[in-house]
C-alpha cells in the first residue's frame, strides 16, 4: 500500500476522494462502519484500503464542507448526514461536479458499457483543478507558469485565484494579478505549471463570484469603459426551441414576436463570445438591437457575401 506521504500529494487522488466522500454521505444517514464498508469496495480506493482511516476521513469531511459548502452532521446515533441537503441540491456547480464524479465512478464499475456512453473530449487542465482549489482554500499565492493561444512562449508570474468557472468544456480561473494589479481569467488548458508559495493573499471581503460574472457571456468581463447592453434578436421557430430549452444567459426573456419570428432580449456585455454564439444560427437569426451591434452583424454578413462572390 502506498504510504501517507505519497497519498497525500496526489491532489487527482483526494480530489476524487472527496467527491466519493460528500456522495456517500449525501445518500445517508450513514454509520463510520458503513463508510468503511463502502470505502474497501468503492472504485475510488486505488490502494485498496480496508477501511478509511480516522484521520483521512475528518480531513476529507474538513474539506469538502469548505468545497461544496455544505455542512456534515453526526447524529445520536453516529451517523453522518448533511446539514439542508436541499442547499446541496440547488447549488449548480457543487451538484454538476457531483453527478460528474459519480458518472465516473459508476463507469469504472460498469466497464462493459464503456463503448455505450460516449462523450466531448475536454481540454487538458483538469490536474491544475486541485492545488487551486487547495489555494483558494488556503489563501496560498500560486506561481503560474502560463502560454495565451498566440504567445510564443510561456510566462510565469504570481496570481491569486478567486475563484474557479467552466464553460463550454473548458475550465477558467479567476484571478486577481498583482504584477498588473488587474483581475484576469485564464483557461486551464492553457497552463504550463503551478506551483504554491508561502505567501498569502486576503479575498476582498465584498468579493461576489456570481455577481462578477452576472452580466457576462461565458467568462469574458469588458472594461469599465464597456458596459452591458439590452441585446434584442429574432430567430427561425425551428432554433428558437433550442433557447428554449438551453437559455444562452441567465437574462435571456423571450418577448412579442417580431415580423411572425420568436424574440427574445438579453442584458450582457456585447463581447466576441457572445457574438461568435449568436453568429452559429447564421441567417436563421436577425439581431434588432442596439443598432451598433445590428450594424456589425450586417457589415459581417456582406464580408462573407464578398467571400462567396469573389
Amino acid at each position: 500500500m502506498e504510504t501517507k506521504k505519497n497519498l497525500k500529494s496526489s491532489t487527482p487522488y483526494l480530489f476524487n476522494c472527496y467527491i466519493w466522500l460528500l456522495n456517500t454521505i449525501a445518500r445517508g444517514p450513514i454509520s463510520r462502519a458503513t463508510i468503511d464498508e463502502k470505502w474497501a469496495h468503492s472504485s475510488v480506493n486505488e490502494y485498496k484500503q480496508d477501511y478509511l482511516p480516522e484521520s483521512n476521513f475528518h480531513r476529507w469531511k474538513s474539506t469538502v464542507e469548505m468545497l461544496f459548502d455544505v455542512h456534515i452532521k453526526c447524529n445520536a446515533y453516529n451517523e453522518y448526514y448533511i446539514e439542508e441537503a436541499s442547499d446541496l441540491r440547488g447549488a449548480d456547480l457543487r451538484l454538476r461536479l457531483l453527478n460528474l464524479m459519480s458518472m465516473d465512478s459508476l463507469l469504472k464499475d460498469s466497464k462493459e458499457l464503456s463503448d455505450q456512453i460516449l462523450f466531448e473530449p475536454i481540454p487538458s487542465g483538469e490536474k491544475f483543478l486541485a492545488p487551486i482549489i487547495e489555494a483558494m482554500r488556503d489563501k496560498c499565492v500560486l506561481q503560474m507558469t502560463y502560454q495565451g493561444f498566440g504567445k510564443p512562449c510561456p510566462h510565469t508570474f504570481p496570481i491569486e485565484p478567486y475563484c474557479l468557472k467552466m464553460f463550454k468544456q473548458r475550465w477558467y480561473v479567476l484571478v486577481y494579478a498583482p504584477d498588473i494589479d488587474k483581475m484576469r481569467v485564464y483557461g486551464l488548458d492553457r497552463i504550463h505549471a503551478i506551483e504554491p508559495t508561502k505567501k498569502k493573499y486576503q479575498l476582498p471581503d465584498d468579493f461576489d463570484a456570481e455577481a462578477y460574472f452576472k452580466d457576462a457571456y461565458g467568462v469574458t468581463v469588458l472594461d469599465e469603459q464597456q458596459q452591458p447592453e439590452k441585446i434584442v434578436i429574432s430567430i427561425d421557430e425551428d432554433q428558437a426551441d433550442y433557447l428554449r430549452t438551453l437559455p444562452l444567459h441567465p437574462s435571456q426573456k423571450e418577448i412579442e414576436p417580431i415580423n411572425g419570428y420568436p424574440a427574445f432580449s438579453f442584458y450582457v456585455y456585447p463581447s466576441e463570445e457572445f457574438c461568435q454564439e449568436l453568429f452559429k444560427y447564421g441567417s436563421d437569426l436577425e439581431v434588432h438591437e442596439p443598432e451598433s451591434l445590428r450594424n456589425y452583424f450586417a457589415e459581417d454578413a456582406d464580408r462573407v457575401n464578398k467571400m462567396y462572390n469573389a
